[in-house]
């Protein structure tokens, strides 16, 4: 049983939650700048090249599909089993080994000695749960797609973020109505949403999404968000992201049974879901 994280799958889509924003970090960034991140994405990064570029920072949840995982082993497994040739011009050039340099048991895994303790519990559970097989590949009757995840004290409004970029992947009735919101923006708008996205760092690819991330959430009493989303980007939008937000609340359901076959309320985590996750965490 995982003691990093709590998991609990809902149709597709696979949720973990975590104790704390270290252990979180430690368990995803790396995947994560491997699907998205606009400098390293596409790129396997040891942990020392990791920490030198500092991924993620700052990140409190995380999304992915979970393909991703597979991607991103394979990607490990062709950069630590290098052809010999190679290896050996890669030896002569440094001379020897660095302290840093992990040592691979033959009866480990291949990424057993590449990955931090919270990676290989990720690995075991996706495993577990026959989404990879024991190779490390994506099994092809997955039973979850779609990983996101928040920390326990910041799960109803991070999770109700993340949710909706599960949606994204899942939904072309959602992207389509996304699209044609963002595209229906005054140009006054449209500029001072986009300077805000880039601000905060989001490549081009995915404004869209993100603007239905943060403008379709539902917020309830317990939410650490701002109470209002329509607020999201300053008061000079918010007018017209009141009216993108009242169209995404009334179709985003739709979406959900439409392209996922599942209710809104059935992909969320209950208040006994969060109490049995607080209770494995006390436990652990």
């Amino acid at each position: 049983m995982a003691t990093s994280f709590w998991a609990q799958a809902h149709g597709p889509i696979l949720t973990l939650l975590f104790r704390d924003t270290r252990t979180q970090h430690a368990c995803l960034a790396r995947v994560e700048s491997y699907y998205e991140s606009e400098k390293h994405a596409g790129k396997y990064l040891t942990w020392d090249e990791a920490h030198r570029e500092r991924l993620c920072k700052g990140y409190e949840a995380f999304n992915l599909p979970l393909s991703t995982v597979a991607e991103w082993l394979a990607s490990m497994r062709a950069q630590v089993e290098k052809p010999k040739e190679v290896l050996g011009k890669e030896a002569a050039s440094t001379k020897q080994k660095t302290s840093s340099d992990p040592i691979h048991d033959p009866d480990e895994p291949f990424w057993h000695a590449h990955c931090s303790a919270q990676e290989r519990e990720l690995i075991a559970e996706l495993t577990r749960r026959g989404i990879l097989d024991g190779c490390g590949t994506l099994a092809s009757s997955a039973p979850c797609m779609y990983l996101i995840s928040a920390t326990l004290t910041q799960a109803d409004a991070a999770l109700a973020h993340e949710r909706l970029h599960a949606l994204y992947y899942f939904s072309p009735k959602y992207r389509d109505l996304l699209a044609i919101q963002w595209n229906s923006l005054p140009r006054a708008i449209a500029s001072a949403i986009e300077l805000d996205l880039k601000m905060r760092g989001y490549k081009p690819s995915v404004w869209q999404d993100e603007l239905g991330a943060y403008l379709g959430i539902r917020v309830n009493g317990t939410s650490s968000r701002r109470s209002d989303p329509s607020s999201e980007f300053g008061n000079k939008s918010a007018a017209t992201c009141a009216e993108i937000r009242q169209v995404l609340l009334q179709q985003i359901p739709q979406c959900w049974k439409q392209d996922v076959g599942m209710d809104e309320a059935g992909v969320t985590l209950t208040r006994q879901d969060l109490e049995c996750a607080k209770h494995a965490f006390s436990n652990a």
